[in-house]
C-alpha cells in the first residue's frame, strides 16, 4: 500500500480531513482506494457493534455524563479504526472484492483465469519429463493408487489420493499422461490449500481454475487472485465456475481442453511441452508457468512411484 494509504490508516478517525485524502487516494490509484475505503466501511461496522454493546451494557450514572459519553464515543472510534487496520473481522476484504468488481464490470467477463495460485515449494530439482506418443502412454506412466496405507498421506498426497480415481479416466478420454492432470490441478490450488471457495467456505470444486464467461450457465464464485499484466503481478477479483463434485470438475475441464488447447493434448507425457502450450494458448500469464509446471510434474510422480513402492512392499 502506499504512502497516501498508509496516511489514511494512521489519522484520527474523526478528522473530516480524511475523507477527502479517501477520495484522491481512489482517484490516483483504486487498488489501494479499494484497501482504504473497505477498511473505514469495516470501521465503521464494529463502531455500530461496539455501540450496540455499550448500550445493552448495565450503566452508572456517575461516570455516564454527556462529557463522558462524548470522549468515550470518540474512543471507541479511534479503537474500531485501529482494529480495521490490523486485520479488523475480516469484512474488508469482502467488501474490496466487491468494490472491485464495481469499478471494473469486465472481469467478470474473461473465460479463464490467467494467473497461478502459489505453489508450494516442494524442494526439487527441475528436469524435463521425455516425450512418450500418445498410443504408450499408458504404458509408460506409473498406475495411479486409489488406496493408500494408514499414516501415508501427507497433505500432498492426501491431495493426489482425492483426485486421483477422477484424473485416471479424464486423462485416458484426452489421451495424456495422468500425472499431468494431477500436476495441473496441483499447480493451479497449491496441492489442495489454494481451493476456490464461495463465501461461506464451501468448496467450488474447481480444481484449474476455469473462469465463468458469459456462456456459462452455472454456479460461480468470486475469489481474488493473482494475474500477470506486462510481467507485473495485479490482485483482481475474478468469477469462476463451481461444480457440484471433483469428477464434475474434470469433467468441464476435458470440455474446454477439447476445445481450447489441442496443442497441449498433443504432448503425451512431456510435461514441459503441455505447460508451454498452455501458455501459449493463454492458459496463463505467468511468465513461469511451464517450468513451475514440469516441477510439480516432476513432485507427483515421485510420489507416485514412492506411494507404488509402499504398496507393492
Amino acid at each position: 500500500m502506499n504512502s497516501a494509504s498508509n496516511a489514511i490508516q494512521n489519522t484520527l478517525a474523526i478528522d473530516p480531513k480524511a475523507m477527502n485524502q479517501l477520495r484522491v487516494t481512489n482517484r490516483a490509484d483504486t487498488a489501494a482506494g479499494a484497501k482504504a475505503i473497505a477498511q473505514q466501511f469495516e470501521a465503521l461496522l464494529m463502531q455500530q457493534m461496539l455501540s450496540s454493546m455499550r448500550t445493552a451494557a448495565p450503566t452508572d450514572s456517575m461516570n455516564d455524563s454527556s462529557s463522558v459519553e462524548m470522549f468515550r464515543g470518540m474512543h471507541d472510534q479511534q479503537l474500531t479504526q485501529m482494529w480495521a487496520n490490523q486485520g479488523g473481522l475480516g469484512l474488508a476484504d469482502v467488501i474490496m472484492r466487491q468494490i472491485q468488481v464495481q469499478q471494473n464490470p469486465a472481469l467478470l467477463q474473461q473465460p479463464l483465469r490467467h494467473g497461478v495460485n502459489p505453489l508450494i515449494d516442494q524442494g526439487l530439482d527441475y528436469r524435463n519429463v521425455k516425450t512418450v506418443p500418445n498410443a504408450a502412454v499408458a504404458a509408460k506412466t506409473a498406475a495411479i493408487p486409489t488406496d493408500l496405507a494408514d499414516g501415508a498421506r501427507s497433505s500432498a498426497a492426501d491431495f493426489i489420493h482425492k483426485i486421483s480415481a477422477a484424473a485416471q479416466s479424464t486423462a485416458s478420454a484426452l489421451g495424456v499422461a495422468p500425472h499431468l492432470l494431477l500436476a495441473h490441478a496441483a499447480l493451479e490450488t497449491g496441492w489442495g490449500k489454494k481451493t476456490l471457495n464461495d463465501a461461506a467456505g464451501n468448496d467450488s470444486f474447481n480444481l484449474f481454475g476455469i473462469k465463468a464467461g458469459s456462456s456459462w450457465k452455472g454456479k460461480t464464485v468470486d475469489v481474488l487472485t493473482t494475474e500477470f499484466v506486462d510481467g507485473t503481478a495485479q490482485k483482481r477479483v475474478e468469477k469462476f465456475r463451481a461444480y457440484d463434485s471433483y469428477q464434475d470438475a474434470f469433467a468441464d475441464y476435458a470440455s474446454v481442453m477439447k476445445r481450447r488447447f489441442g496443442d497441449a493434448l498433443e504432448q503425451g507425457s512431456d510435461a514441459l511441452g503441455f505447460g508451454k502450450a498452455l501458455a501459449k494458448e493463454g492458459y496463463a500469464t505467468d511468465p513461469q508457468y511451464a517450468q513451475k509446471f514440469a516441477r510439480v510434474a516432476d513432485s507427483v510422480v515421485a510420489r507416485l512411484s514412492a506411494q507404488n513402492s509402499r504398496l507393492g512392499a
